[in-house]
């Protein structure tokens, strides 16, 4: 309500000129905006009251995650949150009082991840970690220490999200294996940091990719949609990096990877914009990638097709066993 209250204080006084007035409602703002960077640079750790989370996908992104508990950072900020397996925060300020809140929990709450094999799902541009909502939950149930994880997807560049993950990687503790499941964009970011060295590499093993409706070939909506103001505003730069004359720059696969396609199985597809097969954003033969190990056709749509059954199935197969049955 007080930041409420300031906004239009803020606003009423740059209409009618009142210079004094919009200077005394700054001063009054300035506490609650700077708060979080002030706390990041004190030693104690800030008070905290462990509440819901609002949402903000597009500014939070993971740094660090253990047995479904997650420390992100704020990129417009700068400061950590702690979150636990519910979005509860449970701490906040800098990675290191974050990290060490989450130390002392480990021991007194005995927590520990299910399984060493690692599975990071990485959603598209736009979305978040409830894009991988039921297929996560069956992934834990199978054994996997699966997370999803969040990323500021329109905020930066394709490679600036592959250094994120990297980072993340190389904070990660107990995992020997890392599986990694990706939906739309999610798919172009893995491409980017498998192709790169990383301490990770060094103590982590990776698997097998599952890659579900990836523009591989890139996007000929991204194509169509690149120039316009809006597009521009809201994708951000990552958005201008999914076009087929972009996503042609982006490095190949070198472990095992499948890809599941969403479409009709005919020559229509979901979107009469779009020749061919598609799932409405993604044609079929954009998803397309030499060396796949298995390839399978789920008749649903771009947003949805994450958490179909036959999806779910075949991911879950995959990750085991290398191929979709």
């Amino acid at each position: 309500m007080l930041g409420l209250d300031l906004t239009a204080l803020v606003a009423g006084a740059l209409v009618a000129g009142r210079f004094w007035a919009t200077l005394l409602a700054c001063a009054l703002a300035a506490p609650l905006l700077l708060t979080p960077v002030l706390a990041v640079a004190q030693e104690e750790p800030p008070w905290n009251l462990p509440a819901p989370t609002l949402g903000g996908t597009q500014v939070w992104r993971d740094s660090h995650v253990f047995a479904g508990w997650r420390i992100q950072e704020n990129i417009l900020t700068g400061h950590f949150r702690l979150l636990d397996t519910e979005d509860i925060r449970r701490a906040w300020g800098s990675y290191a009082q974050c990290k060490e809140r989450l130390d002392d929990l480990k021991r007194s709450e005995d927590i520990h991840p299910p399984s060493k094999h690692l599975v990071l799902l990485a959603h598209g541009i736009l979305r978040s970690t409830g894009t991988f909502s039921a297929l996560e939950k069956v992934l834990i149930e199978a054994g996997f220490d699966a997370v999803a994880i969040s990323y500021p997807s329109s905020q930066g560049t394709i490679e600036e999200h592959a250094d994120g993950l990297a980072r993340l990687l190389d904070r990660q503790e107990g995992s020997e294996v890392v599986s990694f499941v990706t939906h739309s964009m999610g798919g172009i970011v893995i491409r980017h940091l498998l192709a790169r060295d990383g301490e990770w590499k060094r103590r982590i093993k990776v698997r097998r990719i599952v890659m579900i409706a990836p523009p591989n070939q890139g996007s000929a909506i991204a194509r169509m949609l690149k120039d316009l103001p809006a597009y521009r505003l809201i994708y951000g730069k990552a958005g201008q990096q999914l076009t087929p004359e972009e996503v042609a720059k982006a490095p190949a696969l070198h472990h095992p990877f499948a890809i599941i396609a969403g479409g009709k199985g005919d020559d229509g597809g979901f979107n009469p914009l779009l020749p061919g097969d598609d799932d409405g954003t993604v044609r079929l033969a954009e998803t397309r990638l030499e060396g796949a190990a298995d390839f399978l056709v789920v008749p649903e749509i771009h947003m949805s097709i994450s958490n179909h059954p036959e999806t779910i199935r075949a991911t879950v197969n995959f990750l085991k066993h290398g191929n979709f049955n």
